[in-house]
């Protein structure tokens, strides 16, 4: 079951590539912003980095589009200089823009997909184990010729090893629009 969601999360920005022509545009994305640990997760982590970067395509109607994502974390653990964990994964997800097209606006978006728990310390070595990970969030985005700037909310979430992987972010970031078919 694993392999098979790992599977379908890596495929879907490439399945992403084979929509209809009706798709108008497609747009690449980069950000970054603080993490704050909850659940099982924020007992032994302090507050930490998250970045992104994906990819998405419309699905016909301007509003509602699907994208996927790679996503990459650093948290150190409390009370010990050497030791961090990373979490990362990969996830896919529909977002719904509220905004008119070409005007600033907000969104909301839901995802799933893979995520990975890997800790490193000097002193105890090395471990990871993954899981299935959900979140969603809400933003604002500001089109300006061609690409738009953003800011946002997000939570995660990853039932990893018998505990919770959970966090909180806000971020902010630029996408870039590439174009499509009219």
């Amino acid at each position: 079951m694993r392999k098979a969601l790992m599977a379908l999360v890596v495929l879907l920005p490439f399945l992403a590539l084979t929509l209809p022509a009706q798709a108008a545009a497609q747009g690449v994305y980069i950000g970054a912003g603080m993490n704050f640990p909850t659940s099982d997760y924020k007992d032994y982590h302090d507050n930490g980095f998250l970045g992104v970067a994906g990819v998405s395509f419309p699905l016909g109607m301007e509003a509602l589009s699907v994208y996927g994502e790679g996503l990459w974390g650093r948290n150190a653990i409390n009370d010990e200089n050497d030791a961090v964990t990373n979490p990362y994964g990969v996830m896919g997800g529909l977002l719904y823009d509220f905004a008119e097209e070409d005007s600033p606006g907000f969104y909301v978006f839901g995802q799933a997909g893979l995520m990975v728990h890997k800790y490193s310390s000097d002193e105890y070595g090395d471990e990871s184990d993954s899981g299935f990970g959900f979140g969603g969030g809400a933003g604002f985005g500001y089109p300006m010729d061609g690409m738009g700037f953003w800011v946002e909310g997000r939570y995660l979430s990853a039932s990893i090893d018998n505990s919770t992987t959970a966090f909180m972010a806000v971020m902010a970031g630029i996408s870039v629009y590439l174009g499509g078919n009219d």
